[in-house]
């Protein structure tokens, strides 16, 4: 075994992962450019509909307004949106008692792969199967397996800086796509 990490989770450390999904990895910014562009399309289509259908009338024109303005107000306020989905999700979940994540687990790194061991699971992964890394805000460090579900480890299952220096090396040797984000 080359490393091992005892974690604990809670709800703001699953929030902090599903926000840096949402906002900033490269699996969210797909997500949220398709949906801008979708909504923006239907929008513009009942644009132009109400235009032409309006004859192009002062009353038509001012009929797209409210559409214009919904655009807007989506736009600027899409990602506090997808954040307060993701939290009322998470209440939900608590509220019916299956935590969409284990709190505590144990990762271990052996030569091929990885194992997460948690209290109803145990987990096996080979290193060809990590898709990118992602290391944010000095704070997580995130194994993506596919682009919904990553490992995570917070900073504070190191032991120690130089740990946490060796450990980093390493996943540069077992992924090409490790990624900084602060």
């Amino acid at each position: 075994m080359q490393f091992r990490f005892q974690v604990a989770f809670n709800d703001d450390d699953y929030l902090e992962y599903n926000k840096f999904h949402l906002l900033k990895s490269p699996y969210g910014a797909k997500t949220r450019k398709s949906m801008r562009m979708t909504i923006s399309v239907i929008l513009a289509t009942f644009a132009i509909i109400s235009l032409i259908s309006g004859g192009f009338s002062a009353s038509s024109i001012l009929s797209v307004i409210p559409l214009f303005v919904i655009w807007l107000v989506f736009w600027l306020l899409m990602d506090k949106f997808l954040v307060s989905t993701v939290k009322v999700q998470l209440k939900q979940m608590k509220k019916s008692g299956k935590l969409p994540y284990s709190q505590s687990a144990i990762l271990e790194f052996y030569e091929k792969g990885f194992v997460e061991f948690t209290e109803a699971n145990k987990t096996e992964q080979k290193y060809s199967s990590i898709e990118r890394i992602s290391i944010v805000d000095k704070r997580y460090i995130y194994i993506h397996t596919n682009s919904i579900m990553a490992y995570i480890i917070p900073y504070s299952a190191f032991d120690s800086d130089e740990q946490r220096t060796e450990f980093f090396v390493f996943l540069k040797s077992i992924c090409p796509s490790v990624d900084l984000y602060t």
